[in-house]
């Protein structure tokens, strides 16, 4: 069914009165820090009001960046920053899933913790049309450590295809449990590392507990504890592979208070201890072992 696109709450005069004219970019090479943002797709964050300060990798250094209106990050796929929640930020974020493109406006109610914002819009469909070469072509010149005029341009070129994808009539591929379903899936992605229960994500989403549950078990096949279970293995996954952090750390990035017990899960799950895990693809990249296809989801 067709529907007109809702974006009675976009920010436009907002973003009229403050252009972007400047665009900073995250790094993905140092090892992120602990409560860090990172997540498996791109990004693109712009504050609306207030001051939106971060620790972003740069240079093969991490700085201290302070955004304003007129002013946006981006994030490539597993790339990272360390928000700064002062109080009065909004903040507009743009997630570019394989699936669905979400946006959402997210205001500050602590320090260390965003809240999750009540206006909320995501197109669930796979984004088409120049959006994909946008991100691609900002990729590339992320890795080269080129974020010039081009990549301002390349990023305000994509921020105006969302705007234009707003305007367009959205075919709804699914039911309405289907789509909520996915934005929640989105959201533990995106906040993995935070301390969230099944009662504290449906209040975010406005649902009863039991009515989440049913959403995973019927539309997902699979209870919300083993989705996020999934999307905290695979995370640390990512980690092992790349950084040469410690499990403490590793464990605490993933949302895990506890090291043995995340390696309980971990061996649960994978079939195989953290350290087991880091060697077995330190042996595959070093040519001692034959590289064997991975079960991990994305």
């Amino acid at each position: 069914m067709s529907q007109p696109a809702n974006p009675e709450w976009w920010p436009a005069r907002q973003l009229q009165r403050s252009p972007i004219t400047k665009v900073l970019a995250c790094g993905r090479c140092l090892n992120p820090p602990l409560f860090s943002h990172v997540v498996n797709f791109p990004r693109l964050e712009i504050p609306l009001h207030g001051l939106y300060g971060n620790q972003i990798e740069t240079g093969g250094q991490i700085a201290h960046v302070v955004l304003q209106p007129g002013m946006a990050l981006f994030a490539a796929a597993n790339c990272w920053n360390l928000p700064e929640w002062q109080p009065g930020l909004e903040l507009l974020s743009i997630f570019f899933g394989r699936t669905q493109l979400g946006i959402s406006i997210v205001s500050a109610r602590s320090k260390n913790y965003p809240q999750l914002a009540s206006k909320k819009y995501s197109l669930p469909r796979p984004i088409g049309g120049p959006v994909p070469h946008l991100l691609a072509a900002l990729d590339e010149l992320l890795g080269e450590d080129d974020t010039g005029p081009a990549f301002t341009d390349l990023t305000r070129g994509l921020f105006h295809c969302v705007e234009r994808l707003l305007r367009q009539p959205v075919i709804q591929p699914g039911s309405r449990a289907q789509n909520l379903l996915e934005e929640i899936c989105v959201f533990l992605q995106s906040h993995y590392q935070y301390e969230i229960t099944r009662d504290s994500v449906a209040e975010q989403f406005s649902v009863t507990p039991n009515h989440l549950s049913r959403l995973f078990q019927t539309h997902g096949r699979m209870t919300f504890s083993h989705y996020l279970t999934q999307v905290r293995i695979d995370r640390a996954k990512h980690l092992l592979r790349n950084y040469n952090l410690k499990l403490d750390d590793i464990a605490a990035r993933c949302g895990y208070h506890d090291t043995p017990y995340f390696c309980h899960v971990f061996k649960k799950v994978s079939k195989a201890t953290p350290m087991e895990y880091r060697l077995k693809i330190r042996r595959t990249n070093t040519g001692s072992n034959p590289a064997e296809p991975s079960s991990e989801t994305t």
